[in-house]
């Protein structure tokens, strides 16, 4: 991740198609920690300009770090919006939320939540660093906030501008179709 040599292969790729794919892939997590996943999604939410695999990636780990520490019974909710200048992701759950105090350092690499306060499983400290590096290959960011009412919520922004040339935000397109 380091060395900054990863290219992007960028297309178009269906939210729709996304979320069910990493909600297919978890389904025996979740189904384990009896939870549910909803998706929220406007009509004309069709496509984000990403590469498939990697954006894949980091809805799949915060998918999966709400799955595993939010408390049994609950819901995680998957939402997004796009626009011609910014597509927005979010993964929000109902579980004990992160201290504001925690907020501003969740992205560091190593860095974990008191684990007096964790009641999931124990962890490495990287998904979500691995997260922020992904989403910034994009010239996109990720935060994280805590929910009304409780809980999480992680909010991925991508650039959605297209230029002439086909590419998008500055970007370049590794594999043109």
């Amino acid at each position: 991740l380091d060395a900054g040599q990863e290219a992007l292969d960028l297309a178009e790729c269906s939210v729709l198609s996304l979320f069910t794919a990493v909600t297919s892939e978890l389904s025996l997590l979740i189904d384990a920690k009896k939870k549910q996943v909803t998706s929220s999604l406007p009509d004309d939410c069709g496509v984000v300009w990403a590469d498939p695999l990697k954006l894949h990636d980091a809805v799949r780990n915060l998918v999966e770090n709400a799955v595993n520490y939010a408390p049994e019974g609950t819901t995680i909710d998957l939402a997004a919006t796009v626009d011609q200048d910014v597509a927005r992701l979010t993964v929000a759950d109902r579980g004990p939320g992160i201290p504001a105090t925690d907020l501003v350092r969740v992205f560091e690499r190593f860095y974990r939540v008191d684990t007096a306060r964790d009641r999931g499983p124990g962890g490495t400290g990287l998904g979500l660093a691995i997260v922020k590096h992904l989403i910034g290959l994009h010239g996109g960011s990720v935060t994280a906030a805590q929910r009304a009412g409780g809980g999480t919520i992680f909010t991925i922004e991508l650039p959605q501008e297209t230029g002439s040339d086909g590419g998008s935000g500055g970007m370049t397109n590794q594999n043109p179709t």
